[in-house]
């Protein structure tokens, strides 16, 4: 039983780690935490790579200011693990600031060097 709640707060560390890094343009952050082929869904639909993702928030056209995080379950399967947030978060998306009423499902795989996240989809809730 500690083993598997020492791996949920892992991953809810990276996941935590991540919404950090979007409120605080860390790209150095979010590339460690983030798998190099990871694709990010959004809730309009459009799938971007975390090369993609990372250069949008780089040029400034996704800006994250605040996050209120409303929801928070990890599950875990060996290697692989699911989070489903719900987070109000006040963005800046393509010049349109609001707070979104998001909820995200982020799935991670455990290597040699730890849990990344692999895959984000987000939709409104």
């Amino acid at each position: 039983m500690t083993a598997q709640i020492n791996e949920e707060r892992a991953v809810a560390q990276i996941v935590h780690q991540q919404v950090q890094g979007m409120l605080t343009k860390d790209l150095d952050l979010l590339d460690r935490v983030i798998a190099s082929d990871a694709k990010f869904g959004h809730i309009t639909g459009q799938v971007q790579s975390k090369a993609e993702w990372l250069q949008q928030i780089r040029l400034g056209r996704m800006r994250y200011f605040g996050s209120r995080e409303v929801l928070f379950q990890v599950t875990i399967h060996g290697d692989q693990a699911q989070v489903v947030m719900r987070n109000e978060l006040d963005a800046r998306i393509y010049g349109f600031r609001n707070t979104w009423p998001l909820q995200s499902t982020v799935k991670l795989l455990k290597g040699a060097h730890g849990w990344q996240i692999v895959e984000s989809r987000a939709s409104m809730y």
